[in-house]
């Protein structure tokens, strides 16, 4: 299964001791239900439509370990969730799964993050690409690793930093990197939400399967 190889690879790598930083590790304690998500959603089969965000955060993945799902989303869509944790930019990204339908949402879409894993500095969560370049390449080679894997045809970025660093990557490759949707984090402030949700809805019904 890609999530036990990702795992491996990021958990066993010593690239994050020498960083200034705190490794978000515990959705390991969450470790079952992101398989039991897994085998639900994609049992081996990859959609070839990525949306991808910027690295999971202190309140949401980085607990569930999930990309964009907080422990309340989390729930409806397994069985065996007992938090109900909550977060912001979890709740707008649940609310587009939910309009579209979730399980017709995930056959259409493989939901993932430039990182697998998160980061926090002084209580606050810190994006990959403020890291040192030796643990971005680390980062990024993960990354290749993944959607080599996964084979993708289009890679939506969720932010334009995602963006760059997708085009960056994956210049002259064949995948189709010019979509991008604004971060759920700023379409989940309320003077955002409903613009947003209109964004991602109408250019998501393009890939819809």
């Amino acid at each position: 299964m890609l999530v036990e190889e990702l795992k491996e690879r990021y958990i066993s790598s010593s690239i994050f001791d020498d960083e200034d930083i705190i490794v978000l590790d515990d959705f390991l304690d969450n470790w079952e239900n992101v398989k039991r998500f897994n085998e639900k959603y994609y049992d081996g089969y990859y959609p070839k439509t990525v949306l991808c965000g910027i690295n999971p955060g202190k309140n949401g993945a980085g607990k569930t370990g999930v990309p964009f799902l907080d422990f309340s989303s989390l729930s409806k869509l397994i069985d065996g969730v007992v938090s109900a944790d909550t977060e912001r930019s979890a709740q707008f990204f649940y609310d587009i799964a939910e309009e579209i339908d979730a399980e017709k949402f995930y056959r259409s879409f493989y939901v993932t993050n430039i990182s697998w894993i998160g980061f926090t500095k002084d209580g606050n969560n810190k994006n990959y690409y403020e890291l040192s370049d030796s643990v971005k390449d680390f980062i990024y080679d993960a990354f290749k690793y993944e959607m080599s894997v996964v084979a993708p045809k289009t890679i939506i970025s969720l932010s334009q930093e995602v963006k760059k660093t997708v085009n960056n990557i994956f210049k002259s490759s064949g995948i189709n990197t010019s979509a991008s949707l604004p971060h759920p984090n700023y379409c989940a402030f309320p003077k955002n939400y409903e613009k947003c949700k209109m964004q991602y809805i109408e250019m998501l019904a393009q890939y819809i399967k």
